[in-house]
C-alpha cells in the first residue's frame, strides 16, 4: 500500500518545482510528461492527460494504488516488476509498452519512458519521463524490444498495397519445447532466453526492422527477395541455419548452463497475391511440422503437406464425433488364437474396427495413431475393454478357459487409470482375471518408462495375464521380459513369412521359442497364413498360433458361429 506524503516545507517546495517543470515542458511535446516520486509514492502528470485517460486529477499520493485503477489489470504486475527493478538500482531506464484506460474506459496502449533520479547515497528519488498513447495496436514487445505481431501485419499490409510487386519469404523461428525451459528455469529465465535469441536473430539479419516477436516463443522475419520459389526457400533455409549456428555458439560460450534448440518454418509470398493471414498461417504450419519432425530443423510450407494435415484433422474430428455419439461406427472384431497341442480354439484377440459415415471402413493403421495423438484412445480404449470382457463372459459359458486378448495403448497406460478401469469392468461382469490377457506392443517406452512398468506390475499382481506383442520388431530383450513377468511372447508376422524356405527366419524363431520356454514364457506366433508355415511353427514348439490360416478378424456373431458353437 502507498503512504501519505510527509508534507514538510522541503517536500512542498519539491512538488511545486516539478509541477512547474511539467507545465513548462508540456507545450514542447505531444506526450504527457510525468514525475513519479518513488520515495513518497506521489505522482504528477501533464494536464492534457485528463482529456485522454481515465484519471480525475493530475496529482495524487498513494500513487501505486491510484495507478492500479487506470492500468489494465493484466499489465499491473509487469509495471510493478519494472518499478521494483529500478528501486533496486539495477537500471535507471524505464521503457515499457502497456495499457491504460482512456476516458471511455477502454484499454489503449501507451509507450511509457523515463529515467530515474538518484540522491547522493544512490537511492532512487524520482522517475521522470513521458507517456505517449500509441492506440489500440501494440508496436513493441517489452521482453525483446522487437516489433510486435500487429506491426508485422501493418508492415506487410503496406508492402502488399505498394504498386511495386514484391516477392520474398516470412521465416518463423520457434524455441523447441519452450514450456520445459520455463518450467525448469522459471519465466524470468525464459524471458532472458527470448531476449538472447532476439539478439542472435538481429546479428544474422543485420537490422531490427525486419524482425518481429510474435506470441509465446515465436519470432518472425519478413524479407523481400527475388528469384524462383526454390531459390527463395533456399535463402530462408540459409538464414535459419545462420541463426541456429549463432544460437548454438552462444549456448556453448555459456557452458551449456541452459540448453535449448530452435526450429524454423517459412512460406513464400508475393505482394498483391498472398494475404497476410494466409502467409503467417502457412509459416506457422511449417514451423509446427519442423517441431514434429524432431525439432532443431527447418521446413518450408508445402500445400500437399498442409492438405494432408487438414485431411488428418478432419478424420480426427470424425473420430471424436463417433465417440461422443455413443461410439457410433466402432465395432470390436475378434481373430482366433489356436492351441497347437490339440489344434483347438484357445481364445481371440479383440481388434477395433471403424466404419466412418464419411470415409467408410478405414484401416486401424490410419486411425489408431490419430486416436493416440488426440488422447481419444482413452475413452475408446475403456469402451473396448467393456465390450471385450462382456463378450468373453458370454463365450466362457461354453468354453470355460477361453481367453480374450485386449491391446493397451501406451497413451492409455500413462494418461488414464487403466488398471482401475479394468478392475471395475471385471468386477461388474463377474469374470475371472485369468480369462483376460492384456497385450502391449514392444517399444522403447515399454522398457524405459517407470510408469509403464508400475502399471504392468499392477496388472500382474492382480492376476491378469500379460503378453508382449510384435516381439522382435522393437527394443525389448528376453531378460527384461522375464523381469516384468510377461507370460506370453507374440512373435511378429515379419519373422514367420516364408519360414519354411527362409533359414534365417527359421533359426530366429527357433531361438526365441527355445529361450522363452527356458524362462517359463509361452509363445504365440502371429501371421501364420499357409499350411507350410503352420507345420514349421508347430515343429518348433510354439504354444499357440494366430493368423489368416485359421481366420481373419471378424464380428463377434460370425466368430461365435464359426468357432464357439461349432
Amino acid at each position: 500500500m502507498g503512504h501519505k506524503m510527509n508534507w514538510n516545507n522541503e517536500n512542498v517546495s519539491r512538488v511545486l518545482n516539478y509541477e512547474n517543470l511539467i507545465n513548462i515542458l508540456d507545450e514542447c511535446t505531444s506526450g504527457c510528461i510525468y514525475v513519479y516520486d518513488l520515495t513518497n509514492d506521489y505522482y504528477t502528470i501533464s494536464h492534457k492527460a485528463l482529456d485522454i485517460f481515465a484519471i480525475d486529477s493530475v496529482s495524487f499520493d498513494n500513487a501505486a494504488d491510484k495507478l492500479n485503477e487506470v492500468i489494465y489489470p493484466d499489465d499491473i504486475e509487469m509495471l510493478a516488476n519494472d518499478i521494483n527493478r529500478i528501486k533496486q538500482n539495477k537500471s535507471g531506464r524505464h521503457d515499457l509498452e502497456y495499457r491504460w484506460y482512456n476516458k471511455e474506459k477502454k484499454p489503449v496502449w501507451i509507450n511509457c519512458r523515463g529515467e530515474a533520479v538518484y540522491d547522493k547515497e544512490n537511492d532512487v528519488l524520482y522517475l521522470v519521463g513521458a507517456i505517449e498513447e500509441i492506440g489500440s495496436i501494440r508496436k513493441y514487445d517489452n521482453t525483446t524490444n522487437l516489433y510486435s505481431e500487429s506491426m508485422l501485419e501493418k508492415n506487410y499490409f503496406m508492402m502488399d498495397n505498394n504498386s511495386e510487386k514484391k516477392r520474398g519469404y516470412m521465416l518463423l523461428i520457434g524455441v523447441d519445447n519452450f514450456k520445459a525451459v520455463n518450467e525448469k528455469y522459471g519465466v524470468k529465465t525464459g524471458d532472458e532466453v527470448l531476449a538472447d535469441i532476439a539478439g542472435c536473430i538481429i546479428q544474422c539479419v543485420g537490422d531490427t526492422k525486419s524482425v518481429y516477436r510474435l506470441s509465446g516463443d515465436e519470432f518472425a522475419i519478413l524479407m523481400t527477395r527475388q528469384g524462383t520459389d526454390e531459390e527463395i526457400v533456399d535463402k530462408a533455409k540459409l538464414l535459419y541455419k545462420y541463426i541456429r549456428v549463432r544460437v548454438d555458439n552462444m549456448i556453448k560460450e555459456r557452458n551449456y548452463s541452459i540448453f535449448y534448440t530452435i526450429s524454423g518454418g517459412a512460406d513464400i509470398f508475393e505482394s498483391g497475391r498472398d494475404s497476410f493471414d494466409s502467409v503467417i498461417q502457412n509459416a506457422r504450419f511449417a514451423l509446427h511440422e519442423a517441431k514434429l519432425k524432431g525439432r532443431n530443423t527447418f521446413v518450408a510450407y508445402s500445400k500437399e503437406q498442409y492438405e494432408t494435415y487438414i485431411h488428418k484433422m478432419d478424420i480426427q474430428e470424425h473420430l471424436r464425433s463417433s465417440i461422443i455419439n455413443g461410439f457410433n461406427g466402432f465395432e470390436v472384431y475378434y481373430q482366433p488364437i489356436f492351441n497347437t497341442s490339440c489344434n483347438a480354439i484357445k481364445g481371440a484377440e479383440a481388434l477395433i474396427r471403424w466404419n466412418s459415415e464419411k470415409y467408410g471402413f478405414m484401416s486401424p493403421v490410419d486411425f489408431i495413431p490419430l486416436l493416440e495423438e488426440s488422447s481419444l484412445i482413452i475413452p475408446l480404449g475403456k469402451w473396448i475393454i467393456t465390450q471385450a470382457v462382456q463378450q468373453c463372459k458370454k463365450w466362457c459359458k461354453i468354453i470355460p478357459d477361453f481367453t480374450v486378448n485386449i491391446n493397451l495403448s501406451f497413451v492409455q497406460v500413462i494418461k488414464s487409470d487403466i488398471v482401475g478401469d479394468a478392475m471395475e469392468c471385471i468386477t461388474q461382469e463377474d469374470i475371472s482375471h485369468k480369462n483376460i490377457v492384456f497385450e502391449v506392443t514392444e517399444s522403447g517406452e515399454l522398457e524405459n518408462n517407470p510408469m509403464v512398468r508400475n502399471v504392468l506390475r499392477s496388472f500382474e499382481l492382480l492376476g491378469f495375464k500379460l503378453a508382449i506383442d510384435d516381439f522382435g520388431t522393437g527394443y525389448s530383450n528376453l531378460r527384461y521380459i522375464r523381469d516384468m513377468t510377461f507370460g506370453i511372447i507374440k512373435i511378429d508376422r515379419l519373422f514367420v513369412q516364408n519360414i519354411d524356405s527362409n533359414a534365417e527366419n527359421y533359426s530366429l524363431v527357433e531361438y526365441v521359442i527355445d529361450m522363452a520356454h527356458k524362462l517359463g514364457i509361452k509363445v504365440c506366433v502371429e501371421g501364420v497364413e499357409t499350411a507350410e508355415e503352420l507345420e514349421c511353427v508347430k515343429a518348433l514348439g510354439a504354444d499357440c498360433i494366430q493368423g489368416y490360416y485359421y481366420g481373419k478378424p471378424m464380428p463377434a456373431d460370425e466368430f461365435e458361429s464359426k468357432f464357439i458353437r461349432n
